[in-house]
C-alpha cells in the first residue's frame, strides 16, 4: 500500500499519518473509484478563466498543471476571496494556487483515502500515475462507490421504476429524520452534491445530513444502517432570506463548508453556495463593487 503524500511545488514529500483500516475494503482501489475525466488548469491562465471554468462545471477545486506535471490547486474558496478582496484581479493562477497538497497514488486503497477525507477540510484529492495527475478522487465519488453498503440486502439490484420523480427538475433537495441512511446516499450520489438539509413536515430546518458525516460511516467496522436523525449534524449555520450577500460572502471564506441554508422565519426556501456567489459577481461585477463595504 502506498501512503498519501504530502505534494509541495519543490517536489518534496512528507508521508501523512492514517489510522489502519478495517479488512474488508481494502481490496477496492482508487483507480477502481476516481473520476479520470479531470478539468485542469494551465499555470498561466487567467484567474477569471479559473473562475468561469469552476462555476460552468461546478466543481469545488481545479489542478494547476504545466503540461502533465501538477503544480497545486486553486480552489472556489481561493477564488471567492480574491473576487471579494479585489475588484481587478492581475497575475496568472500560478500566483495564487495553493502548492502544498495531500495526494494518493491510483493504486491506494479507497479506506486510506476516506480516512483522509474525513479528517481534513478539503474534499477531493489528486490521484497520480507515476508521479503524474491521472484522475481526481472526491467525497462524493466514494459516497457514490458505497451507496448500497447499509441497504437491505433484498432491496440490492433491484431494477430501479422509471417514475415521474426520477425525470423531473429538482428544486430543494430535503431529507426527513426517519430518511434511511442508505435513500441519502443514494440522492447525494446521484445528484453530485455535498449534502442534504433535514426538516420536518412544515419545511423547519433541524439539521443537515452531509457527504462527511456519510464518510465516518463508510470504513467504520461497528457502523451499522440507520436513519438520517443518527448521523445528521444538528448546528448548522443559516441565514434569513434578507441577509446582506457581504455577510455571507464572509461567512464561506472564513468556513470549510461551501453552502448554506437560507430561511424564512426558520423554514428552508433554499441554499446558496460559494459557485453561486461566485457567478453573480463575474455577472454583477461592477455593481457588487460599488456596494461593497469599504475597509
Amino acid at each position: 500500500m502506498t501512503p498519501a503524500n504530502q505534494f509541495n511545488a519543490d517536489n518534496s514529500t512528507a508521508t501523512a499519518t492514517l489510522q489502519p483500516q478495517p479488512q474488508e475494503a481494502t481490496h477496492i482501489k482508487a483507480k477502481d473509484v476516481a473520476q479520470y475525466d479531470v478539468a485542469t488548469i494551465d499555470k498561466n491562465a487567467s484567474v477569471y478563466q479559473a473562475i468561469s471554468l469552476m462555476v460552468k462545471k461546478n466543481i469545488t477545486g481545479l489542478p494547476v498543471v504545466d503540461g502533465s506535471t501538477l503544480l497545486g490547486i486553486i480552489t472556489e474558496k481561493d477564488a471567492l476571496k480574491l473576487l471579494y478582496d479585489t475588484e481587478f484581479i492581475a497575475g496568472c493562477v500560478g500566483d495564487y494556487m495553493t502548492t502544498n497538497l495531500v495526494t494518493f497514488d491510483e493504486e491506494d486503497d479507497i479506506a486510506d483515502i476516506c480516512q483522509c477525507l474525513t479528517t481534513n477540510h478539503f474534499r477531493r484529492v489528486p490521484i497520480m500515475r507515476e508521479g503524474k495527475l491521472a484522475a481526481i478522487l472526491s467525497r462524493a465519488d466514494l459516497i457514490r462507490a458505497n451507496k448500497d453498503k447499509f441497504k437491505p440486502r433484498s432491496q440490492r439490484n433491484r431494477p430501479s421504476s422509471m417514475v415521474a420523480k426520477d425525470v423531473m427538475k429538482y428544486g430543494l433537495l430535503t431529507v426527513k429524520k426517519p430518511t434511511y441512511i442508505y435513500e441519502a446516499m443514494g440522492i447525494l450520489a446521484r445528484k453530485n452534491i455535498t449534502g442534504l438539509p433535514v426538516v420536518d413536515d412544515r419545511l423547519n430546518l433541524i439539521g443537515i445530513i452531509s457527504e462527511k458525516d456519510i464518510l465516518k460511516l463508510l470504513y467504520n467496522p461497528s457502523a451499522k444502517s440507520g436513519i438520517v436523525q443518527d448521523y445528521m449534524t444538528k448546528d448548522v449555520t443559516s441565514f434569513e432570506w434578507d441577509t446582506s450577500l457581504f455577510e455571507l460572502c464572509q461567512c464561506l471564506i472564513n468556513n470549510n463548508f461551501r453552502r448554506v441554508p437560507i430561511l424564512d422565519q426558520g423554514k428552508l426556501i433554499g441554499l446558496i453556495s460559494r459557485t453561486d456567489i461566485m457567478a453573480y459577481i463575474m455577472k454583477n461585477h461592477e455593481r457588487f463593487f460599488e456596494q461593497k463595504p469599504k475597509g
